[in-house]
């Protein structure tokens, strides 16, 4: 399992974008995923050849940040 943080999540929530332990960016696309992905997510995930191409799959939620509105 590799780790990472959630870096970027489409308006239309369709993609995003994780970046792991080693700064390399790795898509992932969300209808795949059953948990509730947001922005700055630490995650754990495996990388798998898609049809789309490399992405992140299994995806699971290892810590969540809130983030509080200034």
């Amino acid at each position: 399992m590799r780790k990472g943080t959630i870096c970027y999540v489409d308006q239309n929530g369709v993609h995003g974008i994780i970046k792991d332990e080693n700064e390399q960016k790795i898509q992932f696309f969300l209808m795949d995923h059953q948990e509730e992905i947001r922005l700055n997510d630490k995650i754990s995930f495996e990388i798998e050849l898609t049809a789309k191409g490399l992405a992140a799959t299994k995806i699971h939620v290892v810590s969540t940040i809130e983030l509080t509105p200034q």
